[in-house]
């Protein structure tokens, strides 16, 4: 199946394919943390995650959401659409199911080798790896109703000007540093945000994918925040023997006050927190200016931090959807100075209703496939859409809340009731359509 070249028999069977859940193996037992241990010249201080080793199941349509979502848009406005929705239907005709149910490489998605595999594999990578942290997440942390998966560098480089003194730092403890800042809201507890960070692998051989393994728990020590280490998540996709498969390891978890094994490459010594970093936020502090740049090793709180990742979340939930009015509202700099916008260019923004009665504004492409069109909408729950275009920021974390509660009953729908048309639904409000017209 490729991208120009489907029927409309082979696309129902993509839509079909990737509306369903199938099942995958996850790994992340001893075995592995041996192994990649093994391959390190340093205590990498990992430990497995139960929640995420043997046969789990996923909608491939979930992961294609992710990976929109987190994707850095480099492009012109013009461009950048074309780019992104050429891309889903590249990997639209990836996936297949056999005859068990489990998830594996369609016949086209065997024919992809070389280089191209490798490059398939690292895009994967960074969808799976946000799905499997969604999960980690959620097992460790049940009271969570939403995720923001934010570019570390755009984050934690944002060219906004500092506002106030601050009491911790963000420090980047080596050359290299993990790729995603992860920010979890639990509206509900006394300190609302948990932060960690997260490396997404991904490759097409096995055995790499153990190197790329070590390499990745590496990188999640290459950020401190004031005299802690983060917690992290090294997600490594492999694409191999026409198999998806996923390993998984997380810093272990050590005792406040009791320091990593020296290293050479680490000055300082920053403490691994029993749990993921807590902190609080007051509503006035998202109306502040607040610089962060960790490349300057510019002293910068917890919250600051917070903060500019969360704007940088809400900023690219808005570009996502098309709404141009709220992302100059919470865009970091760094979003404006990458990209030039050309509101014109932008498809025209559309309504849509989901098939469990969700309200969905985002952006429309209608795409000619041999034998039919296929209507590609990357929206917003409404409420959320409309949350962002104000200056509230309760608002959309209250939208955001309410979505969440739905996303699973609208992501089930598959499995009840039979149709052409795929929904995914994130807990953070971002939506992904697809229906043959």
């Amino acid at each position: 199946m490729v991208a120009g070249r489907i029927c409309r028999v082979d696309l129902q069977r993509a839509l079909e394919v990737v509306s369903q859940p199938l099942t995958y193996e996850g790994v992340s037992d001893p075995q592995l943390c041996a192994q990649v241990q093994a391959l390190a010249d340093r205590d990498l201080g990992i430990g497995c995650v139960p929640v995420l080793d043997g046969q789990d199941s996923v909608r491939p349509v979930d992961v294609l959401l992710r990976l929109a979502v987190a994707t850095k848009p480099e492009y012109q406005t013009d461009l950048y659409e074309v780019h992104r929705h050429w891309s889903l239907m590249r990997y639209l005709g990836l996936f297949d199911a056999d005859s068990n149910g489990r998830l594996c490489l369609s016949s086209a998605g065997r024919r992809i080798v070389g280089n191209q595999r490798k490059v398939t594999s690292e895009e994967l990578g960074i969808g799976f790896a946000v799905y499997r942290a969604e999960q980690w997440v959620a097992s460790r942390w049940p009271r969570t109703t939403s995720v923001a998966v934010i570019d570390i560098d755009v984050a934690l480089t944002s060219g906004y000007v500092r506002a106030g003194a601050v009491a911790s730092s963000v420090v980047q403890r080596s050359g290299r540093r993990p790729d995603y800042l992860l920010i979890a809201e639990s509206p509900d507890s006394q300190d609302r945000y948990r932060y960690a960070v997260i490396e997404c692998k991904g490759t097409k051989s096995w055995t790499n994918g153990l190197k790329q393994m070590a390499s990745a728990c590496e990188q999640l020590r290459g950020v401190s925040v004031g005299d802690g280490q983060p917690p992290g998540l090294a997600v490594g996709t492999v694409l191999a023997d026409h198999r998806i498969r996923c390993r998984a390891l997380e810093l272990a978890p050590r005792s406040h006050g009791r320091d990593v094994e020296p290293v050479a490459d680490w000055v300082e010594q920053p403490r691994v927190f029993e749990d993921v970093a807590e902190v609080y936020i007051e509503p006035d502090t998202f109306e502040r200016a607040v610089h962060v740049d960790i490349d300057e090793n510019v002293p910068v709180s917890a919250e600051e931090m917070v903060t500019v990742g969360i704007q940088a979340s809400w900023a690219s939930l808005a570009d996502f959807a098309g709404n141009d009015s709220a992302f100059r509202r919470w865009a970091p700099p760094v979003f404006r100075a990458n990209l030039e916008r050309d509101v014109r260019a932008r498809p025209q923004r559309v309504r849509r209703q989901t098939r469990g009665g969700l309200d969905v504004v985002g952006v429309r492409n209608l795409i000619t496939l041999p034998g039919g069109d296929l209507e590609i909408v990357f929206g917003l729950a409404a409420e959320v859409d409309d949350a962002l275009t104000g200056r509230d920021p309760a608002a959309v974390i209250d939208a955001q809340g309410r979505v969440a509660e739905r996303g699973a009953y609208e992501n089930d729908l598959p499995r009840r009731e039979v149709s052409e048309e795929v929904t995914a639904v994130s807990d953070n409000g971002a939506v992904l359509m697809l229906a043959p017209r």
